[in-house]
């Protein structure tokens, strides 16, 4: 068999490289994770966009807390889902996929687009679980006066079940923690009604098998991770998984809504989730420092 070597250039210059892989190599805006961390932890949620260019198997396992799921082979189709004036952070398992799915939106006109290097294996930080589609259905039908009921219901609910918790451990230290993630979720209902209740409206009375936030029963949450606490590491790292979760439902919810009181709800209640986080994030550093 003879091969025709015509057509393969006698020197590889950057002419004789294909456009799309030429650009796969050459430099583009990126940041470190921690880099990342600092910008999601100063930016409004409303402002900027988390891009998860995994597959769904890989995301429903574990992804960076309000990152909006469009697998790299999907981008092509779907690149209409994202504000080409925000800036966008995007990542995959490792930096590669990501680093295609950047040099493909910006070929698109995207200007604000930032690889996130390493991607989430080089993430230190508190991560959340679920398919793209985990608490949405309870806010999947109605009008603002239901997606307001079921929210404060939410706020409600987490905030029993700090209370719960709270009946299960010893010390007064994690009881004092705990009472305090509760008033927390009390501020957030006062938030809620000054901000959004619906004209007419009437608040919510809320039952006790409610769904708390990040889409899961408390007593679920309960019979699960109660029997784990055992000192303040345990309720902190409990507490960021529960409000990580919560953050994670309400940037999904913002990013989906279509109606602009609900993207406003939504992008409220995720900010208050990311002051939680924020908290709980400085607690949890001074008990390591202190140990």
């Amino acid at each position: 068999m003879k091969y025709n070597c015509t057509a393969i250039p006698k020197k590889i210059t950057a002419k004789s490289i294909p456009m799309n892989l030429k650009n796969l190599f050459t430099p583009g805006k990126s940041m470190h994770p921690d880099e990342a961390k600092a910008f999601i932890k100063k930016h409004k949620t409303s402002t900027f966009q988390l891009l998860d260019v995994r597959q769904p198997k890989e995301y429903e396992r574990e992804h960076l807390p309000g990152s909006l799921l469009i697998p790299i082979r999907e981008l092509l189709d779907r690149q209409d889902e994202l504000d080409p004036d925000k800036t966008i952070l995007v990542y995959c398992a490792s930096g590669v996929r990501s680093k295609a799915a950047c040099k493909f939106l910006q070929a698109e006109g995207f200007t604000k687009v930032y690889n996130i290097n390493g991607g989430i294996k080089k993430w230190q930080g508190i991560r959340a679980g679920g398919d793209e589609t985990t608490g949405m259905e309870f806010f999947a039908e109605g009008d603002f006066s239901d997606v307001f009921k079921m929210a404060y219901a939410m706020e409600e609910g987490l905030k029993q079940l700090y209370l719960g918790l709270k009946e299960m451990v010893a010390g007064e230290q994690e009881k004092d923690l705990l009472q305090k993630m509760a008033d927390f979720e009390d501020r957030h209902k006062i938030g809620l009604i000054n901000g959004f209740l619906p004209k007419d409206g009437e608040i919510p009375v809320v039952k006790d098998d409610t769904i708390i936030e990040g889409g899961r029963t408390r007593q679920q949450v309960m019979d699960y991770f109660g029997p784990h606490l055992h000192d303040m590491e345990d309720i902190l790292h409990l507490s960021m998984l529960m409000e990580a979760q919560a953050y994670d439902l309400y940037s999904r919810l913002a990013h989906k809504a279509d109606k602009p009181d609900q993207q406003k709800l939504f992008n409220h209640l995720a900010e208050e989730e990311k002051i939680h986080l924020a908290y709980l994030g400085r607690k949890l550093d001074q008990l390591l420092a202190a140990q």
